[in-house]
């Protein structure tokens, strides 16, 4: 049995096996670029989220200790300032007093994946803590 000209010509399918890996490769690479760019941008959220929670936590000081010069949160309305904007901010997190004058916010932020889930990673997760200090200050002289 002799070939004709048409499958001579068509190569006989053995570019496919080859281009199938390339292809796979291409989307191995494109899920590790999209899903890596949003989980720097997740970890730089969960940061951000931290932060602003501990923020929050860290202004609700102890008048009590105020006024006898001391730097000092209070305790129970401190850690629900800043679980209350974790909650409003709709991310999961833990909220620590770790000493009179310091708070401590740690979040966890979890999205589902965009190409990675072709090769079994369905979800990236990123964590995010900060600290808030109550520093004491002198007042100032009236009027600047």
């Amino acid at each position: 049995m002799t070939r004709t000209e048409d499958e001579r010509d068509r190569g006989g399918g053995s570019v496919s096996a080859p281009m199938a890996i390339a292809m796979l490769a291409l989307i191995a690479v494109s899920g590790l670029a999209i899903d890596g760019a949003r989980k720097a941008q997740q970890i730089a959220t969960a940061d951000a989220t931290a932060e602003e929670a501990a923020r929050a936590g860290g202004q609700v000081v102890d008048l009590a200790a105020v006024q006898r010069g001391e730097a000092a949160l209070d305790p129970n309305n401190a850690r629900a300032a800043a679980q209350e904007y974790l909650e409003a901010a709709g991310v999961t997190g833990e909220v620590f007093l770790v000493a009179p004058d310091r708070i401590r916010v740690e979040v966890v932020l979890r999205q589902p994946t965009v190409l990675l889930g072709l090769v079994g990673v369905d979800e990236i997760s990123a964590t995010g803590s900060a600290e808030a200090d109550v520093v004491p200050s002198q007042p100032g002289p009236a009027g600047g």
